[in-house]
């Protein structure tokens, strides 16, 4: 059976190349290393996780969930270059928590915490994600997943909220009734509306996806950005190629 996850088929979309280091050579052990940003987002998330598993909601004040976070911060310093950098992220995420706070209903019980959970597409697929949170209330299943990054410059794409959504619904054997991810750092909503023709499409984009996974042959890198942040830099076979892009376009 094919496992499917959105980050999966992202991360082909993004590099053939690296897709393979990580899913066909499955060397990523090897050569992953720590990093500032990914060290903090998951403090972040772990922490707003330790807050939600609280039963008694008077307890959830600003307090408790900054104590949750320096606990979890205390656990895993790595990636950070220097204390200064270190401190810097520690801000970021302080003042994320802070927003989060003041804009959203801390007394919310969730159905679900962060976990991995999945369903089949066929005989053939399982369909995986990571979920952050997943509330009900009397409109309806309401599917959460936290971003301590930017939105998307270049547009919305609905298929890892509407694939989360499939998920849950098999879970729970209902309906959901939105999927959105929330933006940490602004409290900004993206939002779909689950229904039938989402769904078929999701579907569909995500079987012509596997589709040219399994039919490729060379995986070749792709050159872009993300080259800055990849792991597997010094054994790509277009090192050269990205690190004269990087260069070209420093930010």
């Amino acid at each position: 059976m094919f496992k499917v996850s959105p980050f999966k088929l992202n991360l082909y979309k993004t590099c053939p190349q690296q897709y393979k280091y990580v899913y066909i050579d499955d060397i990523a052990d090897q050569y992953k290393t720590a990093k500032p940003y990914l060290t903090m987002g998951a403090h972040v998330h772990n922490a707003l996780k330790d807050f939600f598993e609280i039963e008694d909601v008077q307890e959830r004040t600003w307090q408790t969930l900054e104590a949750l976070l320096r606990k979890r911060w205390r656990e895993n310093r790595n990636g950070f270059a220097s204390r200064d950098e270190e401190a810097l992220y520690g801000k970021k995420a302080i003042q994320m928590l802070k927003v989060f706070m003041h804009e959203n209903d801390v007394t919310k019980r969730p159905l679900l915490l962060e976990d991995y959970y999945e369903t089949n597409l066929g005989s053939e697929v399982k369909l995986l994600g990571r979920i952050d949170r997943v509330d009900e209330d009397a409109d309806g299943v309401h599917v959460i997943d936290y971003k301590t990054g930017k939105p998307q410059e270049e547009g919305f794409d609905p298929l890892q909220l509407a694939a989360y959504a499939m998920i849950i619904s098999a879970k729970l054997k209902k309906p959901v009734r939105k999927a959105s991810f929330l933006y940490l750092q602004t409290n900004l909503w993206q939002s779909v509306e689950p229904s039938d023709e989402l769904y078929q499409d999701t579907v569909d984009r995500i079987m012509d996806e596997i589709a040219s996974i399994q039919n490729e042959q060379e995986f070749r890198p792709r050159v872009n950005p993300f080259c800055r942040s990849c792991d597997f830099i010094e054994i790509c076979p277009a090192r050269d190629e990205a690190k004269k892009f990087l260069k070209a376009n420093k930010t």
